[in-house]
């Protein structure tokens, strides 16, 4: 696994964090970060990032928020 899926796996990383694929892509991605060790790392950062927030009363912040952070992250990724 690379390039490609490496990227498509870090833009599906919260909702796998969020139970929020079908188990076919839960499996894919699982299996990629037990082999990739910097997806696995953006994984861990995306686990904090998530146990952080999730003390502002548990509730999920609102699609439109949560594509601007998403399109944020996938921006410095890509720059760096």
């Amino acid at each position: 696994m690379a390039g490609q899926e490496c990227s498509e796996a870090l833009d599906r990383l919260f909702e796998y964090i969020d139970d929020e694929l079908p188990a076919d892509e839960v499996h894919r991605i699982g299996e990629h970060l037990k082999t990739c060790p910097p997806c696995e790392a953006e994984h861990q950062i995306k686990e904090k990032i998530k146990e952080l927030t999730s003390h502002a009363g548990g509730e999920r912040a609102p699609d439109q928020l949560r594509e601007r952070v998403l399109a944020s992250l996938r921006a410095v990724r890509e720059d760096g």
